[in-house]
């Protein structure tokens, strides 16, 4: 009886052992098959440009350039079992440098950050030719050329009927963009310029002959001295010479 419980063990040991070899390789198979099943790179950096298009108003530039990073080929992510989801990177923007997180619900859950270069190209006025300080802007002075948004810093006009009748502030060199900075509305009346003073009331108006005490623009309030009355009033500039009073 002793006997024969020896060679039951034995066999039993002899099971528990083939069983768990087989366990093994199964294992192992599992493994390689996950292995073979990693998400392509091509799709995740697809899906991040993808994203980045999607959020950029291409009606506003003439062209748009995306160049985007590479993932490390020793990165190894598990297929997805769901769609890919992006986000812009806290602090990043659709110009210039930025980041993308793509990012897998489903399945083994992972997260990469894919960096891009974004350029964004417009239109953008330029001078024509020479102009010095002063000079009141025209049509003529005025040329549209394509330039990297991404690389200005400071505001620039694209229709030039925003800038036609503007006042140069500073002598500015042939083909230079032209800066908000750069120019103002033209002075229409200069201090100590003799200047019509319009008073206008329901029915009828009043004109007397002004001297300004400051300099103008259009649609500014300025003080001007009446020269009849040598009184001091308050009116807005309307045109070259003209202030309109209450």
């Amino acid at each position: 009886m002793k006997k024969h419980s020896v060679k039951l063990s034995k066999y039993a040991i002899g099971c528990l052992l083939l069983s768990l070899f087989n366990f093994s390789a199964y294992a192992y198979s599992s493994t390689k098959q996950i292995n073979v099943q990693a998400h392509n790179h091509s799709d995740i950096i697809q899906q991040a440009q993808q994203f980045i298009s999607q959020n950029i108003d291409a009606e506003k530039y003439s062209r748009i350039d995306i160049q985007m990073g590479k993932l490390d080929s020793r990165l190894k992510l598990a297929q997805c079992s769901s769609p890919l989801t992006s986000s812009r990177a806290p602090g990043s923007k659709f110009s210039g440098k930025t980041t993308v997180h793509v990012k897998c619900d489903g399945g083994t859950k992972w997260t990469v950050f894919i960096n891009a270069n974004i350029n964004l190209y417009a239109k953008v006025i330029h001078t024509s030719e020479p102009l010095n300080k002063g000079h009141i802007l025209t049509k003529d002075d005025l040329q549209l050329t394509e330039v990297n948004l991404s690389q200005l810093r400071y505001g620039y006009f694209s229709d030039k009927e925003n800038l036609i009748g503007k006042q140069l502030k500073r002598r500015l060199p042939q083909d230079k963009i032209i800066r908000v900075n750069y120019v103002k509305a033209p002075t229409l009346v200069k201090r100590g310029e003799t200047v019509s003073i319009v008073a206008k009331n329901t029915g009828y108006s009043v004109k007397m002959s002004g001297v300004a005490m400051t300099n103008g623009s259009k649609g500014d309030r300025i003080q001007v001295k009446n020269i009849s009355s040598k009184r001091i009033v308050e009116g807005t500039v309307m045109q070259y010479g003209v202030i309109s009073i209450n």
